[in-house]
């Protein structure tokens, strides 16, 4: 069919201030057959929205090529090829955006919408997941991009067996965008058959691009575990000295501060680490030191009895971070349930009644919940970061949205929703 079946995930809904996240292409020519697959995250230069729905967190696009990098060989690969998609004016009004924002023209007409082709078997059968049911094809892996792209390509070729050349026909779309690569409308096809109009567009074909650099799920998880564990592979490189400090205070302190962002960055796994050379510590003490303060944690997350999802994340995470794993915090929580109470000597950065305090991101509860709490603990809640702003919180700790860029640039204390919630309670009074 030289088709080239495309699907996205985006920070929203707005291709005019929303942008993609990832991108998945799957190639079928004339018989069907698959020729080729492409798939990327997408480095947004924004916040990446509801990770709720696409599974996309901002950590997983730290590194991940940019649209602008990406779109020269993403047109060479859509050139010349009926472009695909299921609900398809969603799709091509992003990628219009998108390479009008890459300064490439928009080739992304005529293109075939799935959605209105299925509405033809059963004008019920709207969304890729009724589709794949109805058509008995196997989807588990919904709004992944390339995953969603093979479940389009199948549904393509299944719906063109039950329908016919025709219908694809009618299901066509001739799509016009503006010269920056705002959408504009849409009509149907001039031409009368589909092999035709695939023979027409083919006329178009680019001459082959270089692939450019990609950026897997799979991609973007190792290299999330390999940052998150250079604190661990610095510890493991600690001297082993004969003598230990009586105690690990002075470091169980900076370390409270060094992980309240739910980060650790090179600098301050060095400084960490001088430290810990500065005390004299083993790696045996300072892997104690961090089992003490994933404790702490725990006891703080079942100090009202419950361990929330949300809290199991952050334990998860932090022990992560501290080079431990899920059988750590799984031995934390038993030490706790069972009457153990550990606390850690607080580092001097308590809030404070007055402090203004922003929140960003998708975080697990309402954003009327968390400034409502804010509000009743004495903080003021504001809209947006400035000089003036105390405290940023962020659902995700490596996000990029605007607010989180900016507080870092202006060197506003940046936390985590657990650390705001625990803080709460640590508000000091004017």
């Amino acid at each position: 069919m030289s088709v080239a079946v495309v699907d996205l995930e985006t920070t929203g809904v707005y291709p005019s201030v929303d942008r993609v996240v990832e991108i998945g292409v799957v190639l079928l020519d004339d018989a069907g057959t698959v020729e080729d697959e492409f798939c990327t995250l997408v480095d947004p230069g924004r916040d990446v929205g509801a990770t709720s729905i696409h599974g996309i967190r901002a950590s997983d696009v730290r590194g991940a090529p940019t649209f602008v990098d990406v779109a020269p060989y993403l047109a060479a690969l859509l050139s010349g090829r009926v472009v695909v998609a299921h609900n398809a004016l969603f799709d091509l009004r992003f990628l219009g955006r998108e390479f009008g924002r890459a300064g490439l023209p928009t080739g992304l007409s005529p293109a075939l919408c799935t959605m209105r082709l299925a509405g033809f078997l059963d004008r019920s059968m709207r969304s890729l997941a009724s589709i794949c049911e109805a058509l008995s094809i196997a989807h588990d892996s919904a709004h992944a991009a390339l995953e969603d792209a093979r479940a389009t390509a199948t549904a393509l070729c299944r719906l063109r067996e039950l329908l016919g050349d025709d219908a694809l026909i009618d299901a066509a779309l001739a799509v016009d965008f503006d010269v920056d690569g705002g959408y504009l409308g849409t009509g149907g096809v001039r031409t009368g058959r589909w092999a035709d109009l695939v023979a027409e567009v083919g006329r178009d074909r680019r001459p082959f691009a270089e692939p450019c650099r990609a950026v897997t799920r799979s991609g973007a998880a190792a290299a999330r575990r390999k940052r998150d564990g250079y604190l661990a592979t610095l510890v493991s490189a600690l001297p082993d000295l004969d003598q230990a400090p009586p105690t690990m205070a002075p470091y169980l302190a900076v370390l409270d501060q060094v992980l309240e962002d739910r980060l650790v960055s090179v600098s301050e796994a060095d400084r960490l680490i001088a430290l810990a050379a500065e005390l004299g510590c083993r790696p045996a003490h300072v892997q104690a030191a961090h089992r003490l303060y994933l404790d702490a944690l725990a006891t703080v997350a079942l100090a009202d009895g419950v361990v929330t999802g949300a809290e199991q994340e952050d334990l998860d995470r932090v022990a992560v971070l501290l080079g431990l794993g899920p059988d750590d915090v799984d031995t934390a929580l038993t030490m706790v349930r069972s009457g153990a109470r550990v606390s850690l000597p607080r580092h001097p950065m308590a809030l404070s009644a007055g402090d203004r305090i922003v929140f960003t991101g998708e975080m697990s509860y309402p954003r009327s919940a968390l400034e409502g709490a804010a509000h009743t603990a004495g903080l003021q809640p504001m809209s947006a970061v400035s000089g003036k702003t105390d405290v940023l919180v962020c659902a995700d700790p490596d996000s990029q949205s605007g607010k989180a860029r900016k507080a870092r640039a202006l060197g506003v204390r940046v936390i985590s929703e657990s650390v705001f919630w625990e803080s709460l309670a640590l508000v000091r009074p004017t």
